[in-house]
């Protein structure tokens, strides 16, 4: 009984963290330049790493992936299908990536990423090329079995803020 209970609060603390009004951006020029030219092609859209016992617990992909797009549409953002996205230079690519495990009690702890891959060239050799996060931002967080689908939502919004800033930022 002891051990639910600190598992509880540690649950608490984590949800509090994950829906608390800060800003994830980190600041970096580089990543934020790297987001420039974006408006003129727009940027495919894709969600990873939803484990099989989280989809069974309520972690809806398809509703979180259309939070996402309604939220970057909203903001003026061009969405790309995959088809339309395999055409355009860079292949720009909003990926996020939510790592749940489950722990005893039942709880679950998850880490939420939000990365935007793109195609880039190696410096020491223009010929090759190799996707990679040119803008990355992650957090945290945990929730019981019922409530992970709204806490993870509640993760993904304050990141997914700072990618439409940093985006506006560059593309003025």
């Amino acid at each position: 009984m002891y051990r639910l209970s600190i598992i509880s609060i540690l649950v608490l603390v984590f949800s509090a963290l994950v829906v608390s009004d800060h800003s994830f951006s980190q600041g970096n020029p580089n990543a934020v330049n790297s987001l420039k030219g974006l408006k003129d092609s727009g940027i495919g859209v894709g969600i990873v790493g939803v484990e099989d016992d989280a989809v069974a617990d309520g972690l809806g992909k398809n509703k979180l992936l259309k939070m996402i797009t309604d939220k970057l549409k909203k903001s003026g953002i061009k969405v790309l299908s995959d088809l339309e996205l395999s055409t355009v230079k860079g292949q720009p690519k909003l990926v996020v990536s939510i790592n749940t495990v489950k722990q005893p009690g039942p709880i679950y702890i998850f880490t939420t990423a939000l990365d935007l891959n793109q195609i880039v060239v190696l410096e020491r050799n223009p010929g090759l090329t190799a996707v990679s996060p040119t803008w990355t931002v992650l957090t945290t967080g945990g929730a019981l079995p019922e409530e992970l689908h709204a806490n993870v939502e509640a993760s993904v919004s304050p990141l997914l803020d700072s990618f439409i800033s940093d985006y506006k930022k560059a593309n003025p």
